[in-house]
């Protein structure tokens, strides 16, 4: 029950699906939309509804894969283990040695030594290549069948992120504003500010670069930069430390944390006095909202509300940057001011 539940509410079902527009709430008299409930947990919900689409999917497949077995089978007068083995057992190529040592060879690691590992390698492969020639034979028969598969993927979602009173730097009225979850003190968000300069670099004057925390609350490194940061932002020193922080490319530690103050001459005694109260209660503000947001590790960045994980290609970021661009004029006013100091948001 409770899974169809779940499915008559995400519209998988043939159940009408509520419009944006309609309520789905009333307090005092006055309603409350879908779109307003769903702006700043879009993600979220993009990535049930796509799990969903996935296990549908997947079963229905299945059920092809059946049907078509049985109906193949049926036409060559067979049973369906004769036409699995003469499809499937009887044309998966003997396994050659040399993808045995070659795998042992990438996988010095692996558990197990002499021929009990080789021989468990082998039955491994054996059995990956035979699976893979499964798949193909059924894809073959989906190809010569009139199959169509209805279900449609959910569509990428806008989320909406609080961006206001947050670190930014670029032009405050960008068509693009780019937020950056991520935490000082680990290597791949090291990689993700690169990229991030890099477009920025493609597309000057044209991009608002928001930063915000995100990691593991009991990561005392990451808290203590993240104080850290608070501390310079509202000293007007944000992006001077963002940028000495990401140099360390994941490699700070506690005991870097008086250079780093007084490398950047920031006020020891105005970061103790903060430290545990107002920059610690900033600080899980950015990680409530970050999980809000769908946001599960770093690092993440929304560009105009849609998801990117960095730890995919550069090109692909550029082509989602491309694409959002080219919705807005060719270009801001130029004359519009920028800024890489805190003090000056507005929005």
């Amino acid at each position: 029950m409770f899974v169809l539940n779940l499915l008559v509410a995400l519209g998988f079902t043939g159940a009408a699906e509520p419009r944006e527009e309609e309520a789905i709430a009333i307090l005092d008299g006055k309603p409350i939309t879908l779109a307003e409930a769903e702006e700043s947990v879009a993600f979220q919900n993009y990535r049930l509804r796509g799990n969903i689409y996935y296990l549908l999917k997947r079963e229905i497949e299945q059920i092809v894969n059946r049907k078509l077995l049985n109906a193949e089978a049926a036409r060559r007068r067979l049973t369906k283990d004769e036409l699995l083995r003469k499809e499937v057992d009887e044309k998966v190529p003997p396994l050659d040695e040399k993808e045995v040592d070659n795998y042992l060879a990438e996988r010095p690691a692996d558990s197990g030594k002499g021929l009990q590992r080789r021989v468990r390698v082998r039955t491994y492969l054996s059995q990956k290549a035979r699976s893979q020639r499964k798949l193909d034979f059924f894809a073959s028969l989906r190809e010569k069948s009139d199959f169509k598969l209805l279900l449609e993927p959910p569509q990428r979602p806008r989320t909406k992120i609080d961006v206001k009173n947050e670190p930014w730097r670029g032009n405050s009225e960008a068509p693009l504003t780019l937020v950056h979850f991520a935490s000082f003190t680990d290597n791949l968000c090291s990689h993700s500010v690169k990229m991030i300069q890099r477009i920025i670099g493609e597309h000057p004057n044209r991009i608002k670069w928001v930063h915000r925390n995100f990691f593991r609350i009991n990561d005392e490194k990451a808290l203590t930069a993240a104080r850290l940061a608070e501390a310079a932002y509202e000293q007007g020193k944000f992006w001077d430390f963002h940028d000495m922080m990401f140099d360390f490319e994941g490699q700070f530690e506690l005991d870097d944390t008086a250079q780093v103050i007084g490398k950047l001459r920031l006020n020891q005694e105005h970061y103790e006095a903060g430290k545990e109260d107002r920059f610690l209660l900033k600080v899980k503000e950015d990680i409530l909202a970050a999980k809000r947001a769908g946001v599960t590790t770093v690092p993440v960045i929304f560009v105009n509300g849609l998801y990117f994980s960095p730890t995919f290609p550069y090109e692909e970021l550029s082509a989602l940057v491309n694409y959002e661009l080219d919705r807005f004029a060719p270009s801001p006013n130029p004359a519009k001011k920028t800024s890489s100091s805190v003090t000056e948001v507005t929005n």
